[in-house]
């Protein structure tokens, strides 16, 4: 009876002892499925990171062609994925080392999106300003149009009030003429009785001349162009010679003054036409023609 009872514990410990070894055989087997299963997924994230490193730096090139801008910042961001690529092979695969894979990449990504928005925001900004210069441009270009028309105008102006500051003569008259003894002037024109040549002008008004003394010089020549009396002869500021006859200085006040000179003859004064001119401010104004018989 005690070696049947024996025989039976000892059948009882087998089993239970088979038990034990089926269900710790069930629990690696278990365990070890569930650790390959994990390491199979570990592997599967770690290849999607490796992926994701491969578009991210891809895209960093190509940023870095385009964007040249922020070439180092991109420049800098893309060595940092480089070096991220190499250490995520050289290491283990755990869950926290891919969790800060994955925050890195993240990371990486908001700098590379803010780096565009920065290059785009500056790419509008420099259109902008280039539109802005343009328009600045073409306001000088206008701007000196208008300066150049405006001071074109006005060296017209000065020209014309220059032109109209000049003094002009009118009313020139020529005339052979013999004296009296009561000093009395009668004209002639018979060249044999002349004694003197009568030349009177009127210097014209004018509001825009500068008024004080003007000096008026006055020519008589026969047809050989010789002058007929008294030859006089002076030099200009300009370094010309001036010959005439009589040379006349008047008080000029803006208004109209009426001058007559008379020139006398050293020499018979023969028939034909003589010329008469009268000068100012190194400049002939006027001339006629005084013919006698």
């Amino acid at each position: 009876m005690r070696t049947k009872s024996t025989n039976n514990t000892l059948l009882i410990l087998v089993i239970l002892l088979c038990l034990v070894v089926a269900g710790l055989g069930y629990y690696t087997y278990d365990f070890q499925s569930e650790v390959q299963k994990r390491e199979a997924q570990l592997l599967t994230e770690k290849a999607q990171i490796a992926t994701q490193l491969e578009q991210e730096i891809s895209k960093y090139s190509t940023l870095l062609e385009e964007r040249d801008a922020l070439k180092a910042n991109l420049k800098q961001a893309q060595v940092r994925l480089i070096e991220l690529k190499k250490t995520l092979q050289g290491e283990d695969v755990t869950r926290s080392k891919m969790r800060q894979f994955q925050l890195e990449i993240q990371k990486l990504r908001r700098e590379r999106e803010y780096f565009i928005t920065e290059n785009d925001s500056l790419t509008l900004e420099t259109k902008r300003l280039a539109t802005l210069q343009q328009e600045t441009q073409k306001a000088l270009d206008d701007a000196k149009k208008s300066q150049d028309s405006i001071q074109k105008s006005n060296r017209e102006l000065a020209d014309r009030l220059t032109q109209g500051a000049k003094l002009t003569v009118s009313n020139l008259a020529a005339r052979g003429v013999i004296q009296r003894n009561s000093g009395k002037f009668v004209i002639t024109s018979r060249a044999s009785r002349v004694e003197m040549i009568q030349v009177c002008f009127t210097v014209n008004d004018n509001q825009l001349a500068v008024a004080g003394d003007k000096i008026f010089y006055v020519q008589v020549l026969n047809e050989q162009g010789k002058m007929l009396g008294v030859e006089r002869s002076e030099k200009w500021p300009s370094g010309e010679e001036i010959v005439y006859n009589t040379k006349t200085k008047i008080p000029y006040s803006n208004k109209a003054y009426t001058i007559c000179e008379l020139v006398l003859p050293i020499q018979q004064i023969d028939g034909g036409a003589y010329t008469v001119r009268v000068f100012h401010d190194q400049a002939m104004l006027l001339s006629t023609t005084l013919t006698l018989k």
